[in-house]
């Protein structure tokens, strides 16, 4: 993340206790038409990706994405936090 901040981009952070009522799903959105999301065993590993295009759904996550922007910081702010 350092370097790719470092060039220009947009990474952000929202630690899981601080994203109340924004759900536990982690995904990915590709173009605003596909999204990735990621499913986890008990470990935290991923054991399964699921393609979703059906567009309500997506919309549905880039709402969730946009409410976790809003309280999410820049990865500068968020590493100096942790030092």
């Amino acid at each position: 993340a350092r370097h790719n901040a470092s060039v220009g981009e947009d990474i952000r952070y929202l630690r899981r206790e601080d994203a109340n009522g924004l759900g536990s799903e982690d995904f990915w959105i590709f173009d605003s038409r596909l999204v990735a999301v990621l499913r986890f065993d008990e470990a935290d590993t991923i054991v399964g990706i699921e393609l979703v295009t059906e567009p309500a759904r997506v919309v549905r996550y880039s709402m969730i994405r946009d409410a976790a922007m809003h309280h999410a910081v820049a990865y500068d702010e968020f590493a100096d936090r942790m030092t």
